[in-house]
């Protein structure tokens, strides 16, 4: 059995300033022992050539330029991105070149930043797929025109100057037209009115109530003059003293004839007590047979004669009723009296 013997081969060694000092033989071998990378000399070249590039470990971005260890031709990832040494400076960045896919610089390119991107004003119709517009969405597809609005030429068109939609052909049919409103079929649309409202200057007024018609409701209340209210939909006169306590409590009144005093007048008035020692004032009873079927209210005078004991100055009024006055009193209940002409 032959002998083996174990021959250990060392290279040429020594830093990689040292080793672009000098000019390797050819076929000789050197190493860089701060770079830890093989170089081949050809005899004239100083430094030699590397023996292999290398594929260096994916970096996070902007690092690159801080691969000591790289010589020309080397590759890195760079954030997803490939670069190779181009140059001979590893720390400067545009030695650095970026590899990627070659694009057509017209739809799709690189930016700034070596990233991929379409290209603005890029995509043309030829370039959108039907799909990108809903069936019977109204917008249609045409590959040489692009997007348009889906017009049937008949009820609309888009005009070939402005480029706007109009509408074209068959008017709006009268049946289209709702409650409040007349035309269609060719005619022009408008507000429907009768006798009672009209459109003087194109706007809806107002031209004759017709009789039950409007209630109270209806009305602004600044219509309403002194001595009339708006009670729910119906109109009527104001009582006196509604929805006050003892309104008939003095004899002052105001300008609408309502009784505004603070003394307690309802009784003695109306019983016709005279509290200043003369007499008395009253309604009489006096039947006049020239009076037969009417009203016939006697008032005697409140002076009294002492010698005969009987009132004087007996006066006939005839009287005709014109309705009531509706007073609220108050503590006292409500009250109606009678308004009366008399002659």
């Amino acid at each position: 059995m032959p002998d083996v013997e174990i021959v250990k081969l060392k290279l040429r060694r020594g830093t990689d300033s040292q080793r672009q000092s000098v000019i390797l033989e050819q076929g000789e071998l050197g190493y860089t022992t701060d770079r830890k990378r093989v170089w081949v000399g050809d005899g004239f070249t100083a430094g030699g050539h590397v023996a292999g590039n290398l594929v260096h470990a994916p970096i996070a971005v902007g690092s690159k330029t801080s691969l000591a260890e790289a010589v020309q031709n080397d590759l890195v990832y760079e954030d997803n991105l490939l670069f190779q040494l181009s140059g001979t400076d590893y720390s400067s960045a545009t030695d650095w070149a970026f590899i990627g896919p070659q694009t057509d610089t017209a739809s799709i390119s690189y930016d700034v930043n070596n990233k991929l991107h379409v290209v603005t004003g890029a995509i043309s119709a030829t370039s959108l797929n039907s799909d990108v517009v809903a069936t019977n969405g109204g917008i249609t597809l045409n590959p040489v025109q692009g997007l348009s609005a889906a017009v049937d030429g008949t009820s609309i068109r888009v005009n070939s100057t402005t480029g706007q939609l109009s509408v074209l052909g068959a008017p709006v049919p009268t049946s289209c037209i709702g409650n409040g409103l007349s035309g269609g079929g060719g005619n022009q649309i408008g507000l429907f009115t009768c006798s009672s409202f009209g459109l003087p200057g194109g706007k809806l007024e107002i031209c004759n109530v017709p009789s039950c018609t409007v209630c109270a409701c209806a009305l602004n209340p600044s219509t309403v003059g002194n001595g009339l209210q708006m009670t729910s939909n119906c109109l009527g006169m104001v009582s006196i003293g509604a929805g006050t306590a003892n309104p008939l409590n003095n004899i002052q009144f105001d300008q609408f004839g309502r009784v505004t005093s603070t003394n307690n007048t309802i009784t003695s008035n109306f019983s016709g007590v005279d509290t200043s020692g003369c007499g008395k004032s009253f309604f009489g009873d006096l039947i006049d047979t020239t009076t037969v079927g009417r009203t016939i209210v006697c008032a005697q005078s409140g002076s009294f004669a002492a010698d005969t004991g009987s009132n004087i100055a007996a006066v006939q009024i005839e009287l005709c009723s014109a309705g009531f006055i509706t007073i609220d009193s108050g503590t006292c209940g409500k009250l109606a009296i009678p308004v009366y002409n008399y002659s």
